[in-house]
C-alpha cells in the first residue's frame, strides 16, 4: 500500500501496541538495526578472512590485491553515473522503460570500462612499475562487465527499503567469496586465489539479482527522455566522485613522499581503523535515510524537518558518542590491538577519526538535498573538501610539518558539513539544535574515551 503524507513520521513515532516478543523481532528488524549487524557481521568476516589468508599466501599477493582495488576504484569513479540515486529517487523507479534504459545504459557503460581497462592494462602495469602484472589487471577488466549485467532489482530494492535483503544477499556474497579464496589459496599459493574469487563473488551477485527478485529480466532500450534526465544528473555526480577520487588518494601520495616508510605504514594502519566507522554512516545514509527521505519527498510528506530529524535521531546520538570515544581512546586501542611498536599509530588515529565524527551529519545532509530534488550538494560538497585540502593541507604543512597535514586531512569533513547546513537552513530543513546536540554526544565521547584511556592504559 502506497502511504499517505505523514504516514512515514507516523511509523517512526508512534509507539507499537503489540506483544513483547513481536515489538523484540521489530526492533531487530528495523532497518538501522540491520545496517549496524550486517557492517558488524561483514568486517568480523572480512578480519577471520585476512588471519586466515596471511598464513596461506605471502604479502606480496596483498600489495597486488591492494593495486587491482585501486585500477578498479579509479575507473568506477572517473565514469560514476549515479545510477543508485537516480533510481531510487526518480518518480518513474518503477516503470518497466525506465529501468530497461538505466539497464541498458549500465551495461553500455560497463563494457566500455571492459574494454579500456583491457586495452590499457600494459600501460596501466607500466605506471605501477610492475610490467608483470599486466595478465592480472587485464583479467580484473571483467569486474566492469560481471557487474554491469546484473539486474536493476538490487537498487529497486534500495527504493523500496528491502534493507534485510539486500544485506542478506552482501554477506551470502561475501562468504561465498571468502570461502572460495580458501579454498584456491590453499591450492595455487598466488594472486590469482584473491583476484578468481572476488569476480565469483560478483557473479554470484549479479545471479542472485536475478534469482531473488520478481520481474528482474530487462530488455536493450533507450529512451532520449530518461537518458537525457540522468545525464543532467550524472554531470554533477561524475564531477563528485572525480573529486572524491583524488581526496580519498590525494594524502596517501603526499604523505608516502614526505614520510619515512616507518611513518607512512602508522599512518596507512590508523587510517584503516579510523575508516571503520565510515563503513555504518555509507550504509546507513543511502540504505536507510536516502530511499525514507525520497520516499518521504513523493508522496508530499509536509513535515520534512520532522521525518528527517525522527530517523537520525537516536543513530546519530550513538554514532557520535562512540566517534567521539576512538578519538579520546585512541592511544589504548593501538596498545590493545598491536605491540609497542605501534606506539606512533595513536597520534595519527586521534587526528583521523575526527573525520568519522562529523561523517554523519555531513553523509545525512547530504541525502536529504538530494532526495529532495537538489542533486547539485554532493558535487558542491566535494568542492568544498577538494577546496579544504588545497588550502589547509600547504598551510597546515607549512606550520606543523606533517602532523599539521595530517590534521587537514583529520578536519576534512568539517566545511561541507556547514556547506549544509546553509543549504538546508534555506530550505528550512535544518534544525540546529539538533545537530549540536549530535556534536554534545561526539563531544563527551571524547571525554569518557580519554578517561578510559588514563584509567586503563596504565594497567597494560
Amino acid at each position: 500500500m502506497t502511504p499517505t503524507p505523514s504516514s512515514t513520521l507516523a511509523e517512526i513515532s508512534a509507539p507499537s501496541q503489540a506483544s513483547p516478543a513481536r515489538r523484540l523481532r521489530q526492533l531487530v528488524l528495523r532497518d538501522t538495526n540491520i545496517v549496524v549487524i550486517s557492517v558488524v557481521l561483514a568486517n568480523l568476516l572480512r578480519a577471520f578472512s585476512s588471519v586466515v589468508l596471511t598464513r596461506l599466501l605471502v604479502p606480496e599477493v596483498f600489495g597486488i590485491a591492494g593495486v587491482i582495488a585501486s585500477i578498479v576504484f579509479a575507473f568506477s569513479m572517473v565514469s560514476d553515473l549515479g545510477f543508485q540515486a537516480f533510481v531510487v529517487r526518480h518518480p518513474d523507479g518503477d516503470k518497466r522503460r525506465f529501468l530497461d534504459t538505466i539497464w541498458t545504459m549500465a551495461v553500455l557503460r560497463s563494457a566500455i570500462l571492459t574494454c579500456a581497462v583491457f586495452v590499457l592494462a600494459p600501460t596501466i602495469a607500466g605506471l605501477f612499475g610492475k610490467p608483470e602484472l599486466t595478465s592480472v589487471i587485464a583479467i580484473s577488466a571483467f569486474f566492469f562487465v560481471i557487474e554491469g549485467a546484473a539486474s536493476l532489482t538490487l537498487l529497486t530494492a534500495l527504493r523500496h527499503r528491502k534493507v534485510l535483503k539486500l544485506s542478506l544477499i552482501e554477506i551470502a556474497v561475501l562468504v561465498l567469496q571468502i570461502s572460495l579464496s580458501f579454498i584456491l589459496a590453499y591450492l595455487w599459493r598466488s594472486y590469482w586465489a584473491i583476484l578468481v574469487s572476488m569476480l565469483a563473488g560478483s557473479a554470484f551477485k549479479t545471479l542472485l539479482s536475478y534469482v531473488l527478485f520478481p520481474n528482474s529480466l530487462r530488455k536493450p532500450a533507450l529512451d532520449s527522455l530518461y537518458v537525457r534526465e540522468l545525464w543532467g544528473f550524472a554531470r554533477f555526480v561524475t564531477g563528485s566522485s572525480i573529486i572524491t577520487l583524488l581526496l580519498l588518494q590525494g594524502d596517501k601520495f603526499a604523505l608516502g613522499r614526505l614520510m619515512s616508510l616507518d611513518d607512512f605504514g602508522f599512518y596507512i594502519l590508523a587510517g584503516n581503523l579510523a575508516a571503520a566507522p565510515l563503513a555504518f554512516t555509507t550504509a546507513y545514509a543511502s540504505r536507510v535515510l536516502f530511499p525514507t527521505y525520497s520516499q518521504a519527498w513523493r508522496d508530499g510528506e509536509e513535515n520534512l524537518r520532522a521525518l528527517f530529524y525522527a530517523k537520525r535521531r537516536l543513530p546519530s546520538l550513538f554514532y557520535c558518542f562512540a566517534a567521539g570515544g576512538l578519538i579520546g581512546c585512541a592511544p589504548l586501542v593501538i596498545a590493545v590491538l598491536y605491540d609497542p611498536r605501534y606506539a606512533a599509530s595513536a597520534i595519527y588515529l586521534q587526528i583521523l577519526a575526527i573525520a568519522p565524527l562529523f561523517a554523519l551529519a555531513s553523509y545525512s545532509g547530504n541525502e536529504t538535498l538530494t532526495a529532495t530534488g537538489h542533486i547539485k550538494a554532493t558535487f558542491q560538497a566535494s568542492l568544498a573538501k577538494l577546496a579544504w585540502f588545497c588550502i589547509a593541507g600547504p598551510a597546515g604543512f607549512a606550520l606543523g610539518g606533517v602532523l599539521g597535514l595530517v590534521l587537514a586531512v583529520g578536519l576534512m569533513e568539517i566545511p561541507p558539513v556547514i556547506l549544509k547546513w546553509i543549504q538546508m537552513h534555506r530550505l528550512k530543513f535544518l534544525d540546529l539544535s539538533q545537530e549540536l546536540l549530535f556534536l554534545a554526544a561526539g563531544g563527551a565521547g571524547i571525554v569518557i574515551g580519554a578517561v578510559g584511556d588514563q584509567l586503563i592504559h596504565p594497567l597494560l
